[in-house]
């Protein structure tokens, strides 16, 4: 971990835009909100946060990409989640005082703006809007979850993937023809993702581009949505 070299001040408001606790707020809330933070950075592959730490500490995300982990008896990583630039995390230690619940890694070089617990909730407790809105974070992470739980139980592996990917472009637009692009993860990711194999998620893969429900880029992903 360092210190961020800093953004200016644009760029971190346009980003945590973005954020679930602040979309369709007026800006003056996240001018309220950075001062109580400070910029800190990661490096790829740096580990942020590992299960059963203490929590104190909730981050959001100004650029990079990092992952949300567990890892199985035999050492097998399970990916919960991959967050972007506009994203937070850390934030359910933060309300419960419980040791972290997953591991968060920096899948690319990572800048964050973090807060302690005592900032975090002081903001939140003279911002009632931003309360409200995180209330209604947490109860779609929850809807989340139980999405997430469902598809693993109830789909076979093409169905997980879909079911995946229409996770992953939830936030999307669609482009012309009902088409929505979202990054490619890798076969690796998409494997930890749904609890299966590299080898199977290819052949999966390749199923859904012949049957045309996919279609494969070099650094994206299209899927063809239809009502």
């Amino acid at each position: 971990m360092s210190e961020s070299k800093g953004m200016d001040k644009e760029t971190i408001r346009v980003t945590l835009s973005n954020n679930p606790l602040f979309k369709g707020l007026d800006p003056f809330y996240i001018d309220d909100f950075v001062p109580s933070g400070e910029m800190q950075s990661w490096a790829k592959g740096s580990q942020v946060i590992c299960e059963g730490d203490s929590g104190e500490i909730v981050y959001f995300i100004l650029s990079g990409r990092a992952k949300v982990t567990l890892y199985g008896e035999e050492g097998r990583e399970i990916v919960l989640a991959v967050l972007e630039k506009g994203e937070m995390f850390g934030e359910m230690s933060i309300i419960d005082g419980k040791p972290r619940s997953a591991n968060v890694e920096a899948v690319r070089d990572l800048d964050c703006l973090v807060l302690s617990r005592e900032r975090f909730l002081g903001f939140l407790a003279s911002h009632h809007r931003v309360y409200m809105m995180f209330l209604a974070h947490l109860t779609a992470r929850l809807r989340e979850a139980t999405r997430k739980i469902g598809g693993l139980a109830l789909l076979d592996v093409c169905g997980r993937i879909a079911h995946t990917l229409i996770g992953m472009a939830k936030d999307a637009e669609r482009g012309k023809n009902n088409v929505i692009e979202i990054e490619r993860p890798t076969h690796e990711e998409l494997a930890a993702m749904i609890g299966s194999s590299r080898e199977v998620v290819s052949r999966a893969l390749k199923k859904m581009t012949r049957e045309g429900y996919i279609k494969i880029e070099k650094h994206s992903i299209l899927l063809y949505m239809n009502d």
